[in-house]
């Protein structure tokens, strides 16, 4: 039998710049912690492992982000409380510790970022103490750095390309979308739908209720946004203040109109709540389709903005299509 050229230090570390790379090429933020989880499962003998964000506008919340368990990854976005809690202690004292309690360890991995702020935490729960040597637990502080630096720069790039209120994509990219499309159908032909859409009467939400319910509104319409369109096809946008865009590829006026409508019949039986006021939102829309090859974003733009206006001068609470040329 041939003896290996590599022991098993060898076996870890060629295992750990694999896993160097693959985390650090990541700027995907959910990628990222499903690599994470996978990672850090197999170099901490874990058979469950916790990824969990801080969030930046309360201290003593968190983000459960995501979760590996027997295997199974799920992305939770879970909110939870730190307050008081082992999660809050260790990252305040900003050092991994091992904690063993009723036969059960746990490792606490505080993600440090850039400032020597706290950005998150990995909680691996350990199936067999025994097989973490001190090779294994340096690979693990190795990873936990780099998983911080690579989190960071995720979440930059996320706020590059998405509203950090509603989390769809800011104006910017809506341009860079909407141009990409453009040339799609100018080479390959096709069709191309445009939605905006205006809340009615937003001002005088944030007047009569606060900015805080009127940002209750713009999320929640982002979601059922998301809730509506085609996933992984459209592309929905903020345009800008209480206005949004969705770009749908391959779709003609009708069922532009279509998926338009149903939204709004939506967004009109939805309850905004906030601190236990409920109030009922409309929304003007309009929409318009192209398959010239010759047609410009700023002419698109103009088309459907000229619905928009028509729809508000209609009454609101409707949504106006123009007919394909």
């Amino acid at each position: 039998m041939e003896k290996s050229l590599f022991t098993d230090t060898d076996i870890i570390f060629q295992t750990l710049s694999y896993a160097t790379r693959l985390l650090a090429s990541e700027k995907k933020l959910d990628q990222l912690i499903d690599n994470a989880l996978d990672i850090l499962s197999d170099f901490g003998h874990s058979n469950k492992v916790e990824f969990i964000i801080l969030e930046t506008k309360n201290k003593h919340e968190a983000i459960l982000a995501g979760l590996l368990e027997n295997g199974l990854i799920s992305r939770l976005n879970k909110k939870i409380n730190i307050k008081d809690s082992t999660l809050e202690e260790i990252i305040i004292r900003k050092r991994p510790e091992i904690v063993t309690s009723d036969s059960q360890t746990k490792i606490y991995l505080p993600l440090i970022g850039s400032g020597n702020n706290a950005i998150g935490i990995l909680v691996l729960h350990v199936r067999d103490q025994k097989k973490l040597g001190s090779i294994e637990l340096r690979s693990l502080i190795i990873l936990t750095t780099l998983i911080a630096v690579s989190l960071e720069y995720a979440q930059s790039a996320r706020l590059a390309m998405f509203d950090s209120l509603t989390g769809l994509y800011i104006r910017r990219q809506m341009d860079i979308r909407l141009q990409e499309e453009l040339h799609r159908i100018k080479r390959y032909g096709g069709t191309l739908a445009l939605c905006m859409i205006d809340i009615d009467h937003f001002k005088k939400v944030n007047d009569t209720y606060g900015h805080l319910f009127g940002d209750k509104v713009l999320i929640e319409l982002a979601q059922l946004i998301r809730n509506t369109i085609r996933a992984n096809l459209d592309v929905p946008c903020r345009f800008g203040g209480e206005e949004f865009m969705i770009i749908l590829p391959n779709s003609d006026a009708s069922n532009a109109y279509e998926m338009t409508d149903r939204l709004r019949q939506l967004c009109e039986k939805h309850p905004f709540t906030y601190k236990d006021q409920t109030i009922h939102v409309t929304f003007s829309a309009g929409v318009a389709a192209t398959k010239s090859p010759d047609i410009s974003q700023k002419e698109f733009i103009s088309r459907v903005d000229a619905m928009l206006y028509k729809a508000k001068e209609e009454g609101r609470n409707k949504v106006c299509v123009r007919k394909e040329e």
